[in-house]
């Protein structure tokens, strides 16, 4: 495995070159994301999940700071399943910490190629949920390691939360299902969102002035 410093040299270069291509400033902060364990999967594989979903953002121009909560803490947090209008939805500042927990199995009757599910109108507690165990079969099957297909997982969710919306992309990182051929291409380099998509993420950070939607 390449020296540390080498991953975090990858960071700060994808990081430039993205925001270069996008022509815009990054946006006001750093987005904040713990991550809770309760599948097991361990410290170091969870350190590298988090190093690469810290890489996929970077490469979008979304600088990010990962961290593991302590999942015995998810009891007190819940899910916020309240239902609200697309304007209530869309109206309001994205939280100051996005919370994610992995899971062992999905429920029964859950499609294999499902990864997880979010809440993108969630305004407390967890907002997206992943299951590793259908992370590790499309590994197993061919796609990235383990920890790639989870950060891959966790950011895509995320960006259903950042972007407050459902609704997928015909390609790409928000993609609804993904082929053998996109997670070969995810198995050696880093699928971002697209410009449009980090322009719409960048707007909702903002502050929303009069009540207006951020667009």
């Amino acid at each position: 495995m390449a020296p540390r410093i080498g991953w975090r040299r990858g960071v700060f270069l994808l990081s430039l070159l993205s925001s270069v291509a996008l022509s815009q400033a990054p946006p006001r902060r750093q987005f904040s994301i713990v991550v809770y364990d309760a599948a097991g999967i361990g410290t170091k594989t969870l350190e590298r999940t988090e190093h690469f979903g810290e890489v996929i953002l970077s490469a979008s121009g979304l600088p990010s700071i990962w961290s593991a909560g302590k999942a015995s803490d998810l009891a007190s947090l819940g899910t916020d399943f309240t239902a609200r209008t697309t304007r209530e939805c869309l109206v309001g500042p994205i939280p100051p910490v996005l919370r994610v927990r992995v899971l062992r199995t999905a429920p029964p009757g859950v499609a294999p190629q499902t990864l997880g599910f979010s809440l993108p109108c969630a305004r407390a507690g967890v907002p997206v949920t992943i299951y590793a165990d259908h992370a590790a079969t499309v590994s197993q099957a061919g796609g990235p390691t383990f920890c790639r297909v989870l950060a891959y997982a966790i950011v895509h969710e995320l960006g259903h939360v950042l972007l407050r919306s459902e609704a997928h992309e015909a390609s790409g990182l928000m993609k609804a299902i993904w082929s053998k051929g996109d997670w070969q291409r995810a198995a050696v380099s880093f699928i971002s969102f697209t410009p449009v998509d980090v322009r719409r993420i960048v707007a909702f950070d903002q502050p929303v002035a009069n009540g207006n939607i951020a667009p």
